[in-house]
């Protein structure tokens, strides 16, 4: 703590604002000093009987306390402005406003006419609770600092453990109800037109559609967060759709100690959130693949299953090959070597261009193409094929290890339609390419050496003869 106020001593900001406030405290003491010593001269000449003198006085005192209050309220407010814009805290009505400051008004009206000194106690006793939760609830907010942690790898529409932290920065004062949030927007991925539909609100009118996971509000809520003390929360979210979501900020919420305002406070912060597409293990494959699954064998050494010869040990060679046994009966070290399997390799092209303006029903089919190329490259990898992804504007290496699965769901999670023209040979081919193929595009070209699949034939409802979809 002491640390921290000699860092903010040796900045030049911070001196020069603490220059100007006891320049300013000293002015406003002059003048409301001068308008009580005014106030109490003009008090004892009225008592004395010199009505002129305190006649003078008493205008000579309201004179120096609107000087003071025209001179101190326009710094003071500017002051609460800038710390309010510095904690960035907005403020927001909630059913218990209303109903409190309809209460607060009857009272104070029926002191007014009544003049029932019980009605005063209440009516003041009403104030002072509406201030008090104005402090209270503005020292909740003060002094705290929110992290989030989240998995390396995430799939839309699974649900994800996140670790929500808070940590409470003051000495003595602890944060009570306190409700988290965290708001993103989406860099890349699958459009906004899948924005959830507008809901009513209480009051019967439509509410703007926003877009899906725009914002994480209610993610956690934390009873009580002690002095000095940090706090944490894993909590289950399912990310409906896929793409890179960057996290702009935090919000922290509290309605603590009565609930009259909701107060938040905005904290920024930065990263992202890559949410891979759906992945089905037991989507079907399509038609001419069987082939890449099964493991056809050689008459050579590899690395396969089958066993080709039992020879000494050798520099390098992996310990879990070594054959006990046969090293038992020869008291020699030996290993076994496998048959070499032929290298399966499938090629993944994956074309976004379309030939014309994508409807909802085209962009519900491309979705549904993202995640039936998720699920086959999944499923080739852990079936031992090596496999990549290519698309116009990127390609992975051939693979099957979990690293070349992500990769190749990462190129996925952030394509995007295009309404450019395709090319006719689809998504961009590399030299030396070997092996089986699967292309999926809006026009599919014709191969010999593997499948295609069309979006077309993923579309939720059929097209008419106008191009136009067909309600459902």
């Amino acid at each position: 703590m002491f640390q921290r106020l000699r860092d903010r001593l040796a900045a030049p900001d911070f001196r020069a604002e603490l220059k100007s406030a006891a320049i300013a405290l000293v002015i406003a003491s002059l003048l409301f000093g001068g308008s009580f010593l005014s106030l109490f001269l003009a008090f004892t000449a009225q008592s004395l009987g010199a009505y002129a003198g305190a006649q003078y006085l008493f205008i000579a005192a309201l004179a120096l306390a609107l000087i003071g209050g025209l001179y101190v309220v326009p710094k003071l407010a500017r002051r609460v402005r800038l710390e309010l814009s510095r904690l960035d805290i907005s403020y927001a009505p909630t059913q218990e406003t209303a109903f409190f400051v309809l209460l607060t008004v009857v009272v104070a009206l029926s002191a007014f006419n009544t003049g029932n000194n019980l009605l005063y106690l209440i009516f003041a006793i009403l104030i002072s609770v509406i201030v008090a939760s104005g402090i209270v609830s503005e020292s909740m907010l003060r002094g705290l600092s929110v992290s989030l942690r989240f998995p390396e790898h995430i799939h839309a529409g699974q649900a994800a453990l996140l670790d929500v932290s808070v940590a409470n920065e003051k000495y003595l004062i602890p944060s009570m109800s306190l409700t988290i949030g965290a708001r993103l927007t989406q860099k890349a991925g699958a459009p906004a037109a899948s924005a959830e539909p507008p809901a009513r609100s209480r009051w019967g009118w439509r509410r703007k559609a926003k877009p899906l996971a725009a914002s994480l509000e209610g993610l956690a809520h934390f009873v009580i967060v002690g002095p000095r003390a940090k706090v944490r929360q894993t909590i289950e979210h399912t990310f409906p759709a896929r793409g890179r979501y960057e996290i702009v900020g935090f919000t922290v919420t509290t309605k603590f100690p009565f609930g009259f305002l909701q107060k938040t406070r905005r904290f920024t912060a930065s990263g992202a959130i890559v949410v891979y597409p759906p992945v089905d293990a037991g989507a079907p494959l399509p038609a001419g693949l069987s082939d890449a699954l099964g493991a056809r064998e050689t008459n050579q050494r590899g690395l396969g299953a089958d066993l080709y010869a039992i020879r000494q040990y050798r520099d390098g060679d992996r310990r879990r090959d070594i054959d006990w046994k046969a090293t038992a009966k020869t008291r020699k070290l030996m290993v076994r070597d496998r048959m070499r399997e032929d290298d399966r390799r499938v090629t993944l092209r994956f074309d976004p261009r379309a030939p014309r303006e994508l409807t909802r029903d085209d962009m519900a089919a491309f979705e549904i193409g993202v995640a039936r190329a998720a699920s086959l490259a999944t499923k080739l990898a852990k079936s031992g094929a090596l496999t990549r992804l290519v698309t116009p504007d990127a390609a992975t290496e051939f693979g099957n290890t979990p690293r070349h699965v992500h990769d190749m769901l990462r190129v996925l999670a952030m394509i995007e339609p295009q309404t450019a023209a395709p090319a006719a040979n689809g998504a961009r081919r590399v030299a030396g390419e070997a092996g089986l193929e699967v292309v999926f595009a809006w026009t599919v070209p014709a191969t010999e050496r593997g499948a295609a699949v069309a979006f077309e034939d993923l579309r939720p409802n059929p097209r008419d003869s106008n191009g136009d979809s067909t309600p459902s």
